[in-house]
């Protein structure tokens, strides 16, 4: 692999494992795309990371695209990873927790309460939200085994953090599964989110850190569409 500009004159440190360009933070719309926005990742890992890692574990469905142009700069191999909110019951975005792919799952019992949800509620549907992750692993990955991430440093790709659940379970499961280490990478991330999800990554990067009341992983690109697994078929099959 051939030595890459740096993109970001001063890495900026956060709560200790946070790593951040201010000359990308605190904007909107400064990504083409998600292909765009992986590429520039991938150089700005660079800046952070000196250690070696292993292998880039794309997140399904918008994560795909970031971790396939991030691991083809870069030269990784790379894997998918299918974890999925946990939401309201008037909604299909707005999610209070997630669940991984074995099974286990995050949420916020606040919230649950406050949405008038029980402890049955949440558990039936966190069942129902895994037997959608089987099906679906099954069907982009073609198995459930992991085996291929024990022992390694893995970096784990998404399109961006918004309150944090799905790349918790994420971080968690790769945990279960025996990573050696798990570093976050995203293009962007409230300042909420990656608060939280540092707690559980060894290092979390970001180029794009924001804050404020409505804060949306969208804004952060100039083009922006739902990720179909058409579409995540079609980055594996190029991998």
């Amino acid at each position: 692999m051939e030595a890459l500009t740096p993109i970001c004159s001063t890495v900026e440190i956060a709560s200790g494992n946070i790593y951040y360009c201010d000359e990308y933070s605190w904007r909107y719309y400064v990504f083409q795309d998600r292909v765009e926005a992986g590429v520039l990742l991938a150089k700005f890992l660079l800046q952070v990371l000196s250690e070696f890692f292993d292998i880039v574990i794309g997140l399904v469905a918008g994560g795909v695209p970031v971790a396939y142009t991030f691991s083809k700069t870069l030269g990784k191999p790379m894997d998918i990873l299918v974890v999925k909110k946990i939401t309201y019951p008037w909604t299909t975005e707005a999610g209070f927790g997630a669940v991984a792919p074995d099974g286990l799952y995050e949420f916020d019992r606040n919230s649950a309460i406050l949405a008038g949800l029980s402890l049955e509620d949440v558990e039936r549907k966190a069942r129902e939200v895994h037997n959608y992750i089987i099906t679906r692993t099954l069907k982009l990955r073609g198995n459930l085994k992991y085996d291929n991430i024990e022992g390694k440093r893995v970096v784990l790709v998404d399109d961006g953090i918004a309150t944090g659940y799905t790349t918790i379970v994420a971080v968690k499961f790769l945990k279960r599964v025996k990573a050696k280490e798990v570093i976050v990478a995203v293009p962007t991330s409230s300042i909420d989110g990656a608060i939280t999800t540092s707690r559980e990554a060894s290092k979390l990067i970001v180029l794009n850190l924001r804050t404020g009341p409505f804060y949306a992983v969208a804004d952060a690109y100039k083009e922006w569409h739902d990720v179909n697994d058409e579409e995540v078929l079609h980055y594996i099959k190029h991998l």
